[in-house]
């Protein structure tokens, strides 16, 4: 399983041009569309030879590591509130709140702050020492990654999209004119499949008169977004619901246009296998070659059309990932041996050689993400394995969730023990992951813990799925976490998951402390699936046939985490290499990454002192009682970025991201991040006990119906909130 899923994506590292398999579709006998075909030139009586290709191999920046070197020796120390060096602090906290502050050493309490670094900036107007979060600094970060990802949406990869539909779709026009039979009927399907990319991206182009009324027909399904219907192009399922502009696509009217036409080639699937209907498969292996061909052979302008897919595709693959689809480099591979180059359009007529090509393709790698609607009659992996224009990407989580639910996972099977319905339970089967099954794969105890005594480990098959899972990702060497910056991303995260033990200061052993780690885990793993919604190939199960004095300077305390700091440093400096060396980034943004990096390893080497032991210096004090205004300096930007690519949306931190779909229940589950909540913690500084205060992540899963898929504008407008996990009650409290 490790060779066939995740080899493609260690090859990724050095070739980010490379891909992997399928669609998430399940194809049905409907055929494509009909029309009565127009007439077209007889084809040549011996096909012209095939197109030789070299493929191009890609490639962004390196991952070079920052150096942890500390054994953990912080000095020992019980919280006595009646002794700390602020006692003032305390009376801000009720009588429960008090009591778990001695207790674990910490407590997070539900007051919310629209944003996390007006947190920090209460508590130096009101000389409190700073607590410098995990959670405050990778909120930062995400800040920086979503604007690196808009700005080059908006200032590259629209307007190569623009002219890369414009090439593809003349191309599949003159592919219909020139050619008849079966092979004028994919060039046909791809003039559709063009003509609604086109239209979505730009609703006044005009599409050609053979396709219009289908394509009409599709984007009135798309406006909809109802739920699962049968394409009219393509007459199989298609998840209509997954069009909805979500993550920071409902910021402007060119983010939305973007959004639908990139799902649309994200989605739409061109298989190699349906089996009760074989000519379709053969009709959409057809339309790929041809696209392939027209990628190579089309101008957008001035340059190939495959320059303008590979501007869009591969910084794309350095964001997300490499797709968890066939694409052209597969494609083309597979030409070569079977057709020597890549064939022209007449020569596909010939079925028994493209048959050949259909039994070859098939050898390669299945898709690991099911993406879409599959019954528990088919086998996902061969009905949906295909070629996608512009595949959405394989993500780890995704993949996870995708062997945890129906039907890797099976029935529920009640052992007599006693436990809370959790918000994933649903029944007779695993429908819905948890957010928690991702840690508790990569080694969490504490995950599974809570997966256990809520009930969601009690189906037949999660424990040995689980195994899997976790002896698959053990295995995974730190070539493959650290290829691109959404994988570098999680890779970042681990640190949390592990238990601090002897030499953390007192708070962090704490078991609550676990659970606050696992809470951060969370909230920043939202975001980056909120950054990502666009690209990142979500799981489905599988469908079941069943005024004061002026005081004193404080002197505040950041979070010992200095593999964590060390870790997103190196992250933020691949993302200045890989982006910033092409033109990406932009000065401005460019430079809040410089002092993003700089901040991080600023933050390593305070919490390294810190767990030796050693005082810090007094302008690595001002900084950490400044933090709030670095963050905000950070994670705020000029007008004149602003006014393209935010709205005010983007005043709050809280954001919402849909990670998975139920086609049984019709219903996804939601992933959100709230508003910013307190934490308050007893720290040993200079020798004396303070209370510190500083700013987490407050996070919230549950479920929601397919057909109204939140968005960050109805997220924040929602009151009230759903209810926070139950095991949040060990650290957050009323």
């Amino acid at each position: 399983m490790i060779r066939r899923i995740f080899l493609p994506l260690l090859l990724a590292a050095v070739l980010l041009a490379s891909c992997a398999p399928p669609p998430a579709t399940t194809p049905e006998p409907t055929p494509g569309p009909t029309a009565t075909p127009e007439p077209a030139p007889a084809p040549t009586a011996t096909p012209p030879p095939p197109q030789p290709v070299t493929v191009r191999p890609g490639g962004f920046a390196a991952y070079v590591p920052v150096a942890v070197d500390v054994v953990p020796a912080a000095p020992a120390y019980t919280p006595d509130l009646d002794g700390v060096a602020n006692p003032d602090v305390v009376v801000w906290l009720g009588d429960a709140q008090r009591a778990a502050l001695e207790t674990a050493g910490f407590v997070v309490v539900p007051q919310e702050y629209e944003q996390i670094y007006q947190i920090y900036q209460r508590a130096d107007e009101a000389s409190v020492p700073a607590f410098v979060t995990t959670d405050a600094v990778l909120h930062a970060y995400h800040v920086l990654y979503d604007y690196a990802l808009r700005l080059a949406e908006t200032e590259h990869f629209i307007a190569n999209l623009e002219v890369l539909n414009t090439a593809m779709l003349a191309a599949a026009e003159a592919d219909y004119a020139a050619t008849e039979g079966a092979v004028q009927e994919a060039a046909r399907q791809n003039l559709a499949f063009f003509g609604v990319a086109t239209k979505l991206l730009t609703p006044d182009a005009d599409v050609p008169r053979a396709v219009r009324a289908v394509v009409e027909d599709e984007l009135a399904l798309i406006e909809a977004h109802a739920g699962i219907d049968v394409s009219p192009i393509f007459g199989y399922r298609e998840d209509y619901s997954q069009y909805v502009p979500r993550g920071h696509y409902t910021r402007n009217a060119n983010f939305e246009r973007y959004f639908r036409a990139m799902m649309w080639y994200g989605r739409m699937s061109f298989h190699l296998l349906n089996p009760r209907d074989p000519e379709a498969a053969r009709r959409e292996t057809r339309g790929a070659l041809l696209i392939v061909r027209a990628l190579h052979d089309a101008r957008a302008g001035d340059e190939l059309a495959l320059d303008a897919w590979e501007r869009v595709y591969e910084p794309t693959a350095f964001f997300v990932g490499t797709a968890d689809d066939l694409t052209v480099y597969d494609y083309v591979a597979v030409a070569q041996e079977v057709y020597g180059g890549l064939p022209e359009p007449p020569a596909l007529a010939d079925e028994a050689q493209l048959d050949r090509f259909i039994a070859t393709a098939r050898q390669l790698r299945p898709p690991a993400i099911v993406g879409g609607y599959v019954t528990d009659q088919e086998e996902a992996e061969e009905v949906n394995q295909g070629f996608r224009f512009m595949g959405q990407r394989f993500i780890p989580d995704s993949y996870v969730f995708q062997q945890l639910v129906y039907d890797k996972v099976k029935g529920y099977r009640d052992s007599g023990e006693p436990f809370t319905l959790s918000p994933s339970q649903a029944g007779p089967i695993r429908g819905f992951p948890r957010g928690l099954d991702v840690p508790a794969v990569l080694g969490s105890a504490r995950a599974l813990a809570i997966l256990t005594a809520e009930g969601d480990t009690g189906y037949d098959g999660y424990a040995e799925q689980l195994a899997m899972l976790q002896a698959e990702f053990a295995a995974l060497p730190d070539e493959q976490w650290t290829a691109n910056l959404y994988w570098n991303w999680l890779y970042t995260l681990r640190p949390l998951l592990e238990v601090k033990g002897e030499g953390y200061p007192y708070f962090m052993r704490s078991p609550a402390w676990a659970d606050k780690d696992l809470h951060t885990w969370l909230g920043s793993w939202t975001e980056l699936r909120h950054d990502t919604i666009l690209y990142a190939k979500q799981s489905y199960a599988v469908f079941a046939t069943g005024i004061m004095p002026e005081p004193e300077p404080a002197q505040g305390y950041v979070e010992p985490q200095p593999e964590v700091y060390a870790r997103l440093a190196a992250l933020t400096a691949q993302m200045r290499e890989g982006l910033g060396g092409r033109g990406l980034l932009g000065d401005e943004l460019a430079g809040k990454v410089d002092r993003m990096e700089q901040l991080l390893l600023a933050l390593k080497t305070i919490s390294e002192k810190e767990l030796r032991g050693e005082g810090l210096a007094e302008a690595e004090y001002a900084r950490i009682r400044a933090i709030g205004d670095e963050l905000e300096e950070l994670t705020t930007f000029s007008e004149e970025i602003k006014g393209e690519i935010t709205s005010q949306a983007d005043e709050r931190m809280a954001l919402i991201a849909d990670v998975h779909t139920d086609t049984n229940t019709n219903q996804v589950l939601e992933e959100g991040v709230g508003d910013a909540f307190p934490i308050y913690v007893v720290a040993l500084v200079e020798g004396r006990q303070v209370v510190a205060m500083g700013g987490v992540f407050s996070h919230y899963e549950f479920k929601w119906p397919i057909g109204d898929r939140l968005t960050d504008e109805a997220w924040q407008a929602t009151s009230p909130r759903p209810g926070r996990p139950a095991w949040t009650e060990s650290f957050i409290v009323e």
